[in-house]
């Protein structure tokens, strides 16, 4: 190797060609044939030979590089390799840039939106990662221990927020496992502080009318309830009771989800709670609703909008109920979700169906979805096949030809309590 000097430096030709300092303590210039100038130490350590690089000229001058290596040699002279020195320092750069705030961020991308989770979900998580984000947004993600976190949530528990509290430390927890898996932590704090948080009080249930009276008073209310719109608030409060679906799920239908035809409506697991397709048989009412709403929004996307791309306001049933005179709150008479309530507790008195098949329409778990399941694990871990492969999207769900007249069943019966109060529940033999 030739000897280096500043000239030298300057002048050297693209080749492969490396050049070494006069002083002969291991730093020397590589010039590369695109002509890249750059700088390497070469070292021994363990009894191996090794290289380390400073950058490349002329962003690291001759005395840059020379200090560098002196850098390097006080290393070696502690017994410190140089190299495991230099990554360790690089990975802790790396965890210090990866603050709460921007691994959150990384989390919804990554997760949440591209797993197609549902709108609600995303909303509500980055409802939680901005209250966090005001806390401990601008924290390495690596630094935050237990005790800081709890500071934080303990704020927000000092306001009496305790449902608040558990969820945003369900959602911190999400995001701390997806750094560990990152390797932007290494641990998850959250679970230090299962013990040291107030646990909230036993909530209310939803308020949902239970008695049949009370359910044929509504049923007259909704018919003459008078909604702006054209009608499209009574139509909505309609179909919510004849489906028995969630309001967000009755929110955001859309009319390609609706085969009447075929009597069905399929809304895909992007929109439901349990992340699975849910198949509503449609009633001969629930169809004639929909004759009479087609009119109003058919060309659009949505069934309950006058805007293709906006669908009707998520508080839009309770605050018809609240005009219609029902208190919608906790310990209240009524609200959006209750009508499934209502639906269950009626249907479940009667003993017509059994209660599985209720728990089925309602999209909640079931002992037939769960040995369902089971059997599906195994059949999985056996290499198997989809053993319902060749069943068709209308028949999927379980019970389907129950579902069918329960849901028949049940528009007949709301007509029935429409119409007259006091009917008697008829009992299964």
């Amino acid at each position: 190797m030739d000897e280096l000097s500043d000239t030298k430096i300057r002048n050297a030709a693209p080749a492969a060609k490396e050049y070494a300092l006069a002083d002969g303590q291991g730093l020397s210039l590589v010039v590369r044939p695109n002509g890249t100038k750059l700088w390497l130490y070469r070292y021994r350590f363990a009894g191996k030979r090794k290289n380390l690089s400073f950058g490349t000229f002329p962003g690291v001058g001759l005395k840059a590089a020379r200090d560098k290596r002196h850098d390097a040699e006080k290393l070696l002279d502690q017994g410190q390799d140089p190299v495991v020195v230099r990554e360790a320092k690089r990975r802790e750069d790396e965890k210090l840039r990866h603050t709460f705030r921007a691994v959150g961020e990384e989390w919804v991308t990554t997760k949440l939106e591209k797993e197609n989770k549902a709108e609600a979900t995303i909303k509500r998580e980055r409802w939680n990662l901005d209250q966090l984000y005001r806390e401990i947004g601008d924290r390495p993600l690596c630094e935050i221990a237990p005790p800081e976190l709890l500071t934080a949530l303990r704020r927000v528990e000092a306001r009496g927020r305790f449902y608040t509290v558990g969820r945003l430390r369900s959602t911190a927890s999400r995001v701390f496992q997806f750094g560990v898996g990152a390797a932007y932590c290494d641990s998850d704090p959250t679970r230090d502080l299962k013990h040291a948080l107030t646990r909230a009080p036993k909530g209310s249930p939803r308020p949902a009318l239970t008695d049949p009276d009370d359910v044929g008073d509504l049923m007259r209310r909704i018919e003459v309830y008078d909604a702006k719109n054209g009608g499209l608030v009574r139509y909505a409060l309609k179909l919510i009771a004849l489906t028995m679906v969630r309001p967000g799920e009755l929110r955001l239908a859309e009319w390609s989800e609706f085969n009447e035809a075929n009597c069905i409506w399929l809304i895909p697991a992007a929109k439901m709670k349990m992340r699975d397709d849910h198949e509503v048989p449609l009633s001969r009412q629930a169809l004639a609703v929909l004759a009479e709403l087609r009119p109003l929004t058919g060309r659009g996307r949505y069934l309950f909008s006058h805007d293709d791309n906006v669908p009707m306001s998520d508080n839009t049933i309770n605050k018809a109920l609240r005009i219609m005179g029902y208190d919608t709150g906790p310990g209240g008479d009524h609200c959006a979700h209750g009508f499934r309530s209502s639906a269950s507790t009626l249907l479940n008195e009667e003993g017509v169906f059994d209660g599985d098949v209720v728990e089925a329409q309602l999209a909640h778990e079931t002992e037939e979805k769960k040995r369902r399941r089971r059997d599906e694990v195994v059949r999985r871990q056996l290499a198997k096949g989809d053993k319902n492969k060749i069943r068709g999207i209308y028949n999927r769900a379980a019970y389907w030809n129950e579902r069918v007249r329960l849901m028949q069943h049940w528009a007949d019966r709301l007509d029935r309590l429409r119409e007259r109060q006091g009917e008697p529940l008829r009992k299964s033999a």
